[in-house]
């Protein structure tokens, strides 16, 4: 138990065996610390120095003798009190850290994050990822296509509830919604733009298996035929593409 101890506050095995050592015998030149824990005498002072910045061990001169001891667990205590508070206050400060590093960049890494979402249980997982995307990024506006066709349509009992509260969640959140149904008899065939029509229920009649939502440099996929599955790519560069294509809706 100390030893697992001693090894969550940051020090290695043989630093541990030292500071074991050093608690059984007391005040010890580096020489007998390394026969004790059977390191070789350079490593143990060594060792030992570092223990020393760390604030667990103090050096004594014994004539002329370098020796080593425990440090008095008060000052250790104290020393761990110390840490504790500059963890706490790194956390405190890392939000905005991790914001300008990722400022620097200017956009989010060169690698694409995917993500799969799987079952009815994945869509909500789905939506709920969208939502979070839409208020991390601070997006007032998601662009929505959806297919709608004869062929497509389906009769699941569980989609309307998960489309009604997804889109109850974004007219709570005052989210302006741009969307595009892509409708025709047995595949699509001309697209439609929506405008202010209710989305909500537009989507609940259509039920067509594949929607398309792009909120700012996420895009999620979606399609509800058979077992429910969703994607979620998340990158600054392939997103442009989408947003390009709903401009260029936009203006047909």
């Amino acid at each position: 138990m100390l030893t697992d101890y001693l090894k969550t506050l940051g020090l290695t095995e043989k630093e541990t065996h030292i500071v074991l050592a050093l608690a059984e015998l007391g005040v010890q030149p580096a020489s007998a610390i390394a026969r004790r824990t059977g390191l070789d005498r350079v490593t143990a002072y060594k060792n030992l120095h570092k223990l020393a910045e760390l604030g667990f061990v103090r050096i004594y001169f014994r004539d002329a003798v370098q020796c080593f001891g425990l440090e008095s667990m008060e000052v250790i205590e104290g020393k761990l009190r110390d840490r504790s508070e500059y963890a706490r206050v790194l956390l405190e400060k890392f939000p905005t850290a991790a914001q300008l590093l990722k400022s620097l960049g200017g956009q989010e890494g060169s690698v694409p994050e995917l993500e799969m979402f799987e079952g009815a249980s994945g869509l909500k997982s789905l939506f709920r990822d969208l939502l979070f995307e839409l208020k991390s990024q601070k997006i007032e506006q998601l662009r929505v296509l959806t297919s709608n066709t004869y062929e497509e349509r389906i009769d699941d009992p569980e989609l309307p509830g998960i489309l009604k509260s997804f889109f109850k969640d974004l007219q709570e959140r005052g989210i302006h919604i741009e969307y595009f149904e892509a409708t025709g008899g047995m595949v699509p065939e001309r697209l439609r733009n929506l405008g202010e029509s209710n989305p909500m229920e537009e989507m609940l009649r259509a039920q067509g298996t594949t929607n398309v939502f792009v909120a700012g440099s996420a895009v999620y996929l979606a399609s509800y035929r058979g077992s429910k599955i969703g994607l979620k790519l998340k990158h600054h560069d392939l997103s442009q593409i989408f947003h390009f294509l709903f401009d260029v809706l936009g203006k047909t």
